[in-house]
C-alpha cells in the first residue's frame, strides 16, 4: 500500500470512526492558532539547454503558519490560513553546482458548514479560494523573482473529540494549486491531498496542535491553538 493510501485509510478511519466519549465537547469553528510549518516541495527535474544537460532540486525547508475560523449563522464558518516556508535549491550542469532559496508562500481562505452528528463528532465541508507562490527566487546572488498562481479548493471531514482533552480531525482536501505545473502553461498544477490533526487540550481553550497533510507538497505543523 502507497503513503498515500495509507493516509487516506487513516483519515478515513477518524473520519468513520464511532464516537465514544463522555461529556459534551466544544467542537466549535472560533479558534485562531499559530505555530511552526515545515513544507516539502521535494521537486527535481532536468533539461537540455545548448546541449548540456540541467538539473534542478529543491528540499524541504521550515517557516511559520497562523490560521483561524469564525463560527456564524448556526453551523457556518469563515476559514482562512496562511503560512510561508523557506526551501532550499541547487541548479548543477554535471560538473558545477549553485545554491539558492526561495520561500513557498500558501494561503486560502473560504466558508464551510458543520454537521454535529453527535456531542461528540461532526462532519464538515469546506469551499476555499487558494494561492499558491514560489516567492524571491535567489540562485548564486541573483533574484530571479517570483512566480504564482490561484485558484478554488474544496475539503471534506470529520472531527472527533476523542477525550475531553484530545480531539482528532481527518479530512481529504482538493487544490487548484497543489503541485509544479509540468507544462510552460501554469505555474501550478491541482492535488488531492490527505490530512491528520491531533489537537491536546491542557488547559481550557488552549490546545497543542499537531498536523501532518500529504500530498505532492507535503507538509507537518506543530503549534498552539485558542479556542472562544
Amino acid at each position: 500500500m502507497s503513503t498515500r493510501n495509507r493516509m487516506l485509510a487513516l483519515a478515513v478511519a477518524v473520519a468513520l470512526g464511532a464516537p465514544v466519549a463522555a461529556g459534551a465537547q466544544d467542537l466549535s469553528f472560533n479558534y485562531l492558532e499559530g505555530g511552526y510549518v515545515n513544507v516539502d516541495v521535494d521537486q527535481s527535474e532536468s533539461f537540455t539547454d545548448n546541449g548540456d544537460t540541467i538539473s534542478i532540486a529543491s528540499d524541504s525547508g521550515g517557516g511559520g503558519f497562523i490560521a483561524g475560523a469564525w463560527q456564524f449563522w448556526e453551523n457556518m464558518h469563515l476559514y482562512g490560513e496562511y503560512s510561508s516556508a523557506s526551501q532550499d535549491i541547487e541548479i548543477s550542469d554535471g560538473i558545477d553546482t549553485v545554491k539558492g532559496d526561495f520561500d513557498v508562500v500558501r494561503w486560502r481562505v473560504g466558508v464551510g458548514y458543520a454537521y454535529p452528528i453527535s456531542p461528540v463528532a461532526s462532519f464538515y465541508g469546506r469551499l476555499t479560494f487558494d494561492k499558491a507562490e514560489f516567492k524571491d527566487l535567489k540562485v548564486a546572488g541573483f533574484n530571479l523573482g517570483s512566480a504564482d498562481d490561484d485558484g478554488v479548493g474544496g475539503e471534506v471531514g470529520r472531527l472527533w473529540a476523542a477525550t475531553p482533552q484530545f480531539h482528532l480531525q481527518g479530512y481529504v482536501r482538493y487544490t487548484s494549486v497543489g503541485e509544479v505545473a509540468s507544462d510552460d502553461s501554469d505555474t501550478f498544477d491541482s492535488d488531492t491531498l490527505v490530512g491528520l490533526n491531533g489537537r491536546w487540550y491542557f488547559i481550557p481553550n488552549v490546545a497543542v496542535i499537531g498536523g501532518y497533510e500529504y500530498g505532492e507538497f507535503t507538509t507537518w505543523n506543530v503549534g498552539v491553538r485558542f479556542t472562544f
